[in-house]
């Protein structure tokens, strides 16, 4: 991502979008989200599912993310998904998380198994923020890569906005495939 993306998200269009989000609201948008991800990796053939494919350059998106399939999508917001949602409960209950959170680049092949899997990611994430979160206003902090020490507020925010970032890359892949298909 080029250094000026970078400098304006973690220091003026990130913390913006947290200060107006609530708890509740980076919930409800990661489901919207999440739903119109499930909606546009349905929408593709079964033979382009799987196809990595060049998209043009997003905002937030990094140029080595450029050339993924749908599947790649999926797979990537699982891991990430579950990644943010042990940090949040974990913070939430005053501990520091374990588990490292690099951004994950996925590898692909699990086919169309990935879109019954994320949408039963999707549940279990609603499920485990609404029943197993502690404090929510728990000021402990998590590194992240790009965005420096969140709270578990804010990485509940980065979820709803990686799900958001993401639902506009399948966008671009649905897009590019629909663009390259042949005509009748």
């Amino acid at each position: 991502m080029p250094r000026f993306q970078a400098v304006l998200l973690r220091h003026f269009l990130f913390p913006a979008y947290c200060l107006r989000t609530s708890w509740d609201r980076s919930a409800a948008l990661f489901h919207t989200e999440g739903q119109k991800v499930i909606g546009l990796a349905q929408s593709l053939p079964p033979n382009a599912f799987q196809k990595r494919v060049r998209i043009r350059p997003l905002w937030g998106i990094e140029d080595s993310s450029r050339d993924w399939s749908a599947e790649m999508v999926l797979e990537h917001l699982i891991e990430v998904g579950v990644r943010v949602a042990t940090a949040i409960i974990e913070l939430s209950h005053g501990e520091k998380p374990g588990t490292p959170l690099a951004d994950p680049v996925p590898g692909g092949g699990r086919g169309h198994a990935v879109l019954q899997d994320y949408a039963a990611f999707l549940d279990d994430y609603a499920a485990t923020l609404s029943e197993d979160v502690g404090n929510r206003d728990s000021r402990l902090t998590c590194p992240h890569p790009w965005f420096g020490e969140l709270t578990a507020h804010r990485w509940a925010c980065l979820g709803a906005f990686h799900q958001s970032l993401h639902r506009r890359h399948l966008e671009e892949i649905v897009a590019t495939v629909v663009a390259a298909a042949p005509r009748p």
